[in-house]
């Protein structure tokens, strides 16, 4: 019987439980590993093995590029691989980092920082544009706005690159992605600059449009809508007139998510159109 990756994924974790506390570097002339305690939520198992040593372990995961979490049991043996969910190159997040019940290795250091994050209704996106410079809501686990100030802070410097994960209400899942992003100054309305889409299969792309639009608020007017488009759907966003995406628009429960009125909620038109508000979403920069 072959067991679906998420009881994959628990199975291995219990055999994983008794990881010892004191741990040294593994590497391989391949990849760098690094130490952590990590949430598995967004990784699947690839394959599990017993050798001799956590050296061994990450060796044995060098000739595989998509691997890129190792766990190592010194008791058992036990060796895990796994990878991103959804076929993604890359999934650590910050908000994930040091919260799993087990030390384990990643390929990477560096983490996804996420910037918004919508899960419920529960913290309202209708906001003006003071509120909106700043940050809000309930963490990054939670709903949540890292604020306009912060997101030219981190982007001054150089564009990032920006993932959006989007969850529907059936529970599946879709990504699209952005090789460069940034976000101007106050003094120039937060000016978006994105480019570069991909995206997993069926989902188009929604931002193109927003390139170089100025940001919105119900009491900032800055698109190209004859009314403000802020106003018209409840959110604040780069619309233009107004919008392919809104992540902000008011969050929509289960009764009123799908077949609601026409373009509001937490949007992403291409491919779910403007009748469907997501269960939710994400952004996050690299």
């Amino acid at each position: 019987m072959q067991l679906q990756p998420a009881r994959q994924v628990a199975l291995l974790l219990l055999l994983l439980a008794a990881v010892p506390r004191h741990v040294t570097g593994a590497a391989s002339s391949v990849q760098t590993w690094h130490s952590s305690r990590e949430s598995l939520f967004d990784y699947e198992a690839v394959r599990s093995l017993f050798v001799e040593s956590e050296i061994k372990c990450s060796a044995a995961a060098s000739g595989d590029s998509t691997v890129q979490l190792v766990a190592f049991n010194a008791s058992s043996g036990l060796c895990a691989h796994f990878r991103c969910r959804l076929g993604l190159s890359h999934c650590r997040k910050c908000r994930n980092a040091n919260k799993g019940a087990q030390r384990v290795w990643t390929a990477g250091s560096d983490c996804w920082t996420t910037v918004q994050h919508r899960v419920s209704g529960s913290v309202d996106f209708y906001r003006n544009w003071t509120q909106y410079q700043s940050e809000f809501g309930e963490g990054p686990d939670g709903n949540y706005w890292i604020g306009l100030n912060s997101l030219h802070a981190l982007t001054a410097s150089g564009p990032r690159k920006l993932r959006i994960l989007m969850k529907a209400w059936n529970d599946s899942e879709h990504w699209a992605e952005y090789s460069s992003f940034s976000v101007g100054p106050e003094s120039d309305n937060y000016r978006l600059s994105v480019s570069g889409f991909s995206g997993s299969a069926g989902i188009g792309d929604c931002l193109d449009k927003n390139n170089g639009m100025q940001f919105s608020t119900k009491d900032a007017d800055h698109d190209t809508y004859t009314d403000n488009c802020a106003t018209a759907y409840k959110g604040a966003w780069w619309f233009t007139s107004c919008h392919c995406a809104h992540l902000n628009g008011e969050y929509k429960d289960a009764s009123a998510a799908i077949g609601g009125a026409h373009a509001q909620g937490v949007i992403w038109k291409s491919n779910f159109g403007y009748d469907y508000s997501l269960m939710e979403i994400e952004m996050l920069l690299l």
